[in-house]
């Protein structure tokens, strides 16, 4: 393949970078929206992890797709800084662009990490008080529909 053609690759390698990480940005805001919702339901929330399980595999698959293409052109870049310096100013760019990306993704997985926690724990909550009147309702039936109750009874205490 010539020389055009791997700088073609890698070039497109990053602009799908690019436009998955931002996928994975919008996910993030709508995970953060579900989490935040008290009406939403945890598929709601699995449809998201899915979503940005999918893209992450693409982004491994990106990566491994570009390191190996990078390795056989980087000696032809290095030998040829003039001729590519465009190309490499654009990847340089993109590269600084899916940082920056990364890095405000990092951001939003750690609140949404938060968030999921505190619903979570919510959840938790709800759970016990719901064992708890279930429990006490189970104990009150027991003690009404018992043996050792006895019915109402009428005393008498003319004559």
């Amino acid at each position: 393949m010539a020389e055009a053609g791997y700088v073609q690759i890698l070039r497109e390698s990053l602009e799908k970078k690019v436009d998955i990480l931002s996928k994975i940005k919008e996910e993030n805001l709508r995970q953060r929206d579900i989490l935040m919702d008290d009406q939403a339901s945890p598929e709601q929330f699995q449809e998201t992890v899915d979503h940005k399980e999918v893209w992450i595999d693409e982004l491994n698959a990106l990566d491994d797709g570009f390191q190996l293409v990078f390795e056989r052109v980087k000696e032809i870049f290095e030998q040829n800084k003039v001729k590519y310096k465009s190309e490499i100013r654009q990847m340089k760019a993109m590269i600084r662009q899916i940082t920056d990306d990364t890095a405000q993704i990092r951001g939003q997985e750690q609140e949404n990490y938060k968030l999921a926690q505190l619903k979570f724990a919510g959840v938790k909550q709800q759970a016990q008080k719901i064992r708890k009147s279930q429990s006490a309702v189970s104990q009150y039936y027991k003690s009404m529909n018992g043996p050792e109750h006895a019915d109402a009874q009428f005393l008498d205490k003319t004559k």
